[in-house]
């Protein structure tokens, strides 16, 4: 599947298993990063993150690896001037992943696919795209949901939103998904669980089918 996403969507798609069975070879980055960075990073090279090397407040906070909202709403109001009290009631918005999180494997290749089945895709592409694939899913009666949030927008309201409620999520991104995530200015992204993706594609193959 990560093969014809990327014919349709381009290289920025990066297939995302929670709690992969242990691969081999694969890179673990030693140095601690973001979320948002491993998934830049994935778009070329498969990466597994975990609890030790993910350094993002707001990611270790949507894995469940922190439970500090109060600081970190704090935090991001400081480093953004949003009100305290907005950025505290948009994190009560924000899922918070409900499993333990043993490790984060990034950037499936279609060889990995093999054995090891994607649960989310998070995909960085143009407008004209995710206008397509709304398009797609109103022939499903399928609604993907829009994040009205600029705060934890590929950790959260991509990924986290997309695996908990299967359903197609799309952000324009935050100040540090710009900044660390490689997300450029004409660039939106959208989060697709494994089984919406078979249904996008058929949809797909459909169209040029019948053209």
């Amino acid at each position: 599947m990560i093969e014809e996403l990327k014919s349709r969507f381009g290289n920025k798609c990066s297939g995302i298993k929670i709690n992969a069975p242990v691969i081999s070879p694969i890179n673990i980055p030693e140095k601690s990063m973001k979320f948002c960075e491993a998934v830049s990073y994935s778009f070329k090279v498969p990466i597994q993150i975990n609890k030790n090397n993910l350094d993002c407040p707001g990611a270790r906070r949507n894995l469940g690896f922190d439970e500090e909202d109060d600081k970190l709403a704090r935090t991001i109001s400081d480093n953004t001037h949003i009100p305290l009290n907005f950025v505290l009631s948009s994190l009560q918005k924000i899922p918070i992943l409900m499993k333990d999180v043993y490790n984060i494997t990034l950037g499936i290749t279609k060889e990995m696919e093999k054995f090891v089945q994607p649960d989310v895709f998070i995909i960085y592409t143009q407008p004209v795209n995710i206008m397509q694939i709304i398009h797609d899913c109103a022939k499903k009666e399928i609604q993907p949901v829009i994040s009205p949030y600029s705060l934890l927008s590929i950790c959260g309201n991509v990924f986290i939103r997309s695996y908990q409620d299967q359903n197609i999520n799309i952000s324009f991104g935050c100040p540090e998904s710009r900044k660390f995530g490689g997300v450029d200015n004409e660039e939106i992204i959208i989060g697709i669980p494994y089984e919406m993706a078979f249904l996008i594609n058929a949809e797909e193959n459909t169209v040029h089918n019948n053209s």
